[in-house]
């Protein structure tokens, strides 16, 4: 029984990974055929890799003692942090967006 399960958990990484595989390679392909959004791609992605690294930078590593029974590493406690923070941004900028588009349309009428 534990086979069947370890062959099914292989065949759904392989299949996940040829999924993204397929997704990254058609999304260079559109970008390599359609070069006039290919620097709006390329700043959006640059745009996420600088939030990403600054909230990696400013997370914290400590581990509060309440937390030490779960055995917490520094460093997992570092990548948590700054998941948490890359989603705060994230989420700001996505309600300043909506908050522009909607306000340029009340203004521009």
């Amino acid at each position: 029984m534990e086979t069947l399960i370890n062959i099914g958990i292989i065949l759904t990484y392989l299949m996940v990974a040829i999924a993204a595989l397929t997704a990254i390679g058609f999304g260079v392909k559109k970008m390599i055929s359609n070069t006039q959004n290919t620097k709006k791609t390329l700043y959006t992605i640059f745009g996420l890799v600088v939030i990403l690294l600054l909230s990696y930078l400013i997370a914290s590593n400590e581990v509060l003692t309440s937390f030490e029974k779960y055995e917490i590493t520094p460093s997992t406690s570092k990548k948590v942090g700054m998941g948490l923070i890359t989603f705060y941004c994230l989420i700001l900028g996505a309600i300043a967006a909506v908050l522009y588009a909607e306000l340029s349309k009340v203004f521009s009428k």
